[in-house]
């Protein structure tokens, strides 16, 4: 069988959280966190599901915690901008969801979508 060589992490191209998240952005406008986290997984598990049928290992998903890391980076380097749309969430002790749009510099930017800590901190790398 025909193997998949797409890797989960740093060599996921498309699936790297950064550049999933600012494909998301380009094709809906604004989202929050929750519902890209949810297209990712989505997306994921439907990868998955090819990958066992021809006997390859699984991507592993990111957390929901992760991920919201990876977002706070996005929003500290200037990539996403908050709107003012807001919506309840789904139960009452939840705080509303908030509403994120790419900014000038998202719609340009390459590297920071692919390691945003990297492009704040080389020092690390």
């Amino acid at each position: 069988p025909e193997r998949m060589t797409a890797p989960w992490g740093r060599g996921a191209s498309e699936y790297r959280p950064g550049l999933f998240t600012k494909q998301y952005f380009v094709e809906h406008g604004e989202a929050c966190a929750a519902d890209i986290y949810y297209a990712l997984s989505q997306e994921i598990e439907r990868l998955n599901k090819k990958r066992i049928e021809i006997d390859e290992e699984p991507f592993r998903r990111p957390n929901y915690s992760s991920f919201a890391r990876y977002f706070h980076w996005f929003k500290l380097l200037g990539l996403i901008e908050s709107t003012d749309k807001r919506e309840s969430a789904i139960y009452d002790f939840l705080q509303q969801r908030q509403f994120y749009k790419l900014t000038t510099k998202g719609e340009a930017e390459v590297q920071a979508w692919e390691d945003p800590i990297a492009v704040s901190h080389p020092e690390f790398r």
